[in-house]
């Protein structure tokens, strides 16, 4: 039997549950999937996950992704799959994958090791990266031809929109003080400032002069002009609401498209996508998440195990998903595809310009670490504080700082 456990509300998932019968009966291999709520799997401490990877009755297969992945690789969790990738069969074609996707997913394992060195840790099986999407027409109403280029025409157009456009504020954000509030479209704004998470000795750079500068202008829009629920909201939250006509614009995941252009959307056909705004610097960045199937190394079955990565990744399994929801595609063969061209065709360029970010721009931004999750949970509760404490940011930020350069030193102090 293989195991397999993921998150609910993810498109893949339910298309792994819809058809995995088929596997069942080609390969006589029985399969239990466990299917927890996303909002227990994808927390600051992963411990839902994590307390059932050990054991007798421990998933052979999981979904992750960067962040994620890298905690439970430091905790020896995580199979490489090289060995694995070199004997699968004619019809998987790894080099179908779109290159980057798998360099993200290689990863020495050490703190600061940079992505893309080191053995593969997992098979992605869709990506996001960070774009702009926006309602030409509410743009219109506020008086603006253009979509904004910089971050600084980004959150004016916004406040133009929420003074202007009744029932409609000016851009959707998630907000929660879960770690992944800061790695979406605000890690993008941050690093396209020209700002980062450390500096060069290893230190927390959150109190540096870019970073709050784009904290600052951040957090002034968002009293401004952004969701009437910040600093909460979930993301699917913010992708049901954009969906429902509710914002102008937003920098989040460019997978929403599969909420944007459902069939109950009120902005099916309204929406058009571009690339994320250029920082003060002339700089643009966009940050890259994949989620990904992982092999734990506690499976007793790895070749069992293997055989279901196989299936489940293939190009055949991987078309059909796309067609299903599961946003973006991980393959080049997928984007090739005729039925799924057809379908990204009525999306208003969506299509060219996530390939066009992935390609140029996109990148995981956040350093690489095992600890890197507690680091984000301290910054993602940091935006929160500092939200709700106006003249507060760079002592909230400072404090935050200090203590990721604290939990950090514990680390090497613990390793020597």
């Amino acid at each position: 039997m293989v195991r397999f456990i993921g998150p609910d509300n993810d498109a893949y998932v339910a298309t792994l549950a819809r058809h995995v019968s088929e596997y069942e009966e080609l390969t006589g291999d029985s399969v239990a999937l466990e299917i927890i709520p996303e909002t227990d799997y994808v927390t600051n401490t992963l411990d839902a996950l994590r307390s059932r990877l050990r054991g007798e009755s421990a998933p052979d297969v999981f979904m992750s992704g960067p962040v994620s992945m890298w905690k439970l690789a430091g905790e020896g969790i995580v199979e490489p799959l090289d060995s694995y990738l070199d004997s699968c069969g004619d019809d998987y074609r790894p080099d179908d994958f779109l290159p980057s996707l798998l360099a993200g997913n290689r990863w020495t394992g050490r703190r600061g090791d940079s992505l893309g060195s080191g053995p593969l840790l997992e098979i992605p099986v869709n990506w996001e990266t960070y774009n702009l999407a926006y309602l030409p027409d509410v743009l219109e109403q506020a008086g603006l031809s253009e979509p904004p280029a910089t971050w600084e025409e980004y959150f004016a157009a916004a406040a133009r929109i929420a003074e202007s456009v009744p029932g409609v504020r000016g851009f959707a954000q998630r907000g929660t003080d879960t770690w992944h509030t800061m790695y979406t479209g605000y890690a993008t704004q941050v690093w396209s400032y020209g700002a980062t998470d450390f500096d060069d000795a290893g230190r927390s750079a959150l109190a540096s002069p870019a970073v709050l500068a784009a904290t600052r202008d951040f957090l002034t829009a968002a009293r401004a002009s952004g969701p009437a629920r910040f600093p909460g909201g979930h993301w699917l939250d913010v992708a049901r609401d954009f969906a429902a006509g509710r914002y102008g614009m937003i920098v989040d995941s460019d997978h929403y498209v599969a909420f944007f252009e459902g069939a109950g959307s009120a902005v099916r056909g309204r929406v058009a996508y571009t690339r994320p705004p250029l920082g003060p610097g002339g700089e643009r960045e966009a940050n890259m998440w994949t989620w990904s199937l992982v092999m734990n190394s506690a499976s007793r079955d790895k070749a069992g195990a293997w055989r279901f990565i196989e299936w489940a990744s293939s190009p055949a399994f991987l078309a059909r998903a796309a067609l299903e929801g599961n946003m973006n595609p991980t393959r080049q063969s997928t984007w090739d595809d005729d039925a799924f061209r057809a379908a990204a065709s009525r999306w208003n360029g969506f299509g060219d310009n996530s390939l066009e970010i992935l390609r140029t721009t996109a990148r995981v931004l956040p350093t690489p670490m095992p600890e890197y999750l507690d680091v984000a949970s301290l910054w993602s509760a940091a935006i929160v504080r500092a939200y709700e404490q106006p003249d507060g940011l760079a002592e909230v930020f400072g404090e935050a700082a200090s203590r990721i350069d604290q939990l950090l030193q514990g680390d090497r102090t613990s390793a020597s």
